[in-house]
């Protein structure tokens, strides 16, 4: 139990699955529209910023918006770690929602909190359009926790997010790839392997979720301590980011023809959009849970 200017040449880009879009009521945003569209970054610290760069992906993101000429506001109550040397000729948008040491649900360290308790308030005070999630690290740095439990959080989180309002897109992203000795690892990958059967199935085939696929993207020489990215493999991160908010976009111009993804280990089919640009390559890996066992870990690291 646990303790409570546009361009496809990116440096690196993330397989993204469009999820729900067989519904008239999922649509879409806009990434040409005159107000600004609002990006709450939400997470942990990877979302925050770490080490050397503590901006993270968010000031390259916000670069790349910027540069590719989109009229976006980053939005979120904490405005803390702005980039070193920022020398663009725009103002970098501090505002986010990532805080060290959360979890999805439950305690960490003490003076960390986590993301369900909070989510509601922090929806309503930024009232985002596009939500870019990446979460669950601490789960497993921390807490006696499986890859099932953590997914079902996951999809609870969601769940209150897309409670507060059915028009918000979310951004799913799988997390980093945890090093051996700073948790379990081996649950992190395959929790990371569960995300786009739980975005693909039934449960949310009638609202704006997409998954930001990075499990090909990261190794271990992409983190500095075996949990947070270094500068490079945060420009990665931003790039990825940034491709999945344009596939996901007015831009991005998904089709509407399902396709059917036949799901290892299951009598049933998940039926999703199949995207037109390159960037909307299927790839699934979907690993069964059914044989996990909870296990008792005690992590003398922090991820704060």
């Amino acid at each position: 139990m646990k303790r409570l200017s546009l361009t496809l040449a990116s440096t690196a880009f993330a397989t993204l699955v469009l999820l729900g879009a067989t519904s008239s009521t999922a649509q879409a945003f806009s990434l040409t529209q005159s107000n600004p569209l609002k990006i709450m970054p939400l997470g942990d610290s990877n979302t925050r910023g770490r080490g050397d760069d503590p901006a993270g992906y968010r000031d390259d993101l916000w670069m790349r918006l910027n540069d590719s000429g989109f009229n976006v506001d980053f939005v979120g109550s904490a405005t803390t770690n702005s980039p070193t040397n920022w020398d663009q000729p725009y103002a970098f948008d501090r505002n986010h929602q990532g805080h060290g040491g959360y979890a999805i649900s439950g305690n960490t360290y003490a003076g960390a909190g986590d993301l369900m308790s909070n989510i509601d308030n922090w929806l309503n005070a930024a009232t985002p359009d596009v939500i870019l999630l990446m979460a669950g690290t601490n789960d497993f740095i921390f807490q006696n926790t499986t890859a099932q439990e953590t997914i079902d959080e996951l999809g609870t989180l969601i769940d209150k997010i897309l409670g507060w309002s059915s028009d918000v897109n979310v951004l799913i992203s799988s997390i980093a790839p945890l090093a051996p000795n700073r948790g379990l690892s081996q649950e992190a990958a395959l929790y990371n392997n569960m995300i786009p059967g739980l975005l693909g199935s039934d449960r949310y085939q009638q609202n704006n979720l997409s998954f930001v696929d990075t499990r090909n993207l990261f190794t271990g020489d992409d983190l500095y301590d075996g949990v947070h990215f270094t500068p490079q493999g945060y420009t990665t991160l931003a790039n990825a980011w940034f491709d999945g908010i344009v596939s996901a976009s007015n831009l991005g111009n998904p089709s509407r023809d399902p396709i059917i993804v036949e799901t290892p280990g299951s009598d049933d089919s998940v039926s999703i959009p199949e995207p037109t640009s390159v960037l909307g390559v299927l790839a699934f890996g979907l690993v069964g849970a059914g044989s996990l066992r909870k296990r008792r870990h005690v992590s003398p690291l922090s991820n704060r």
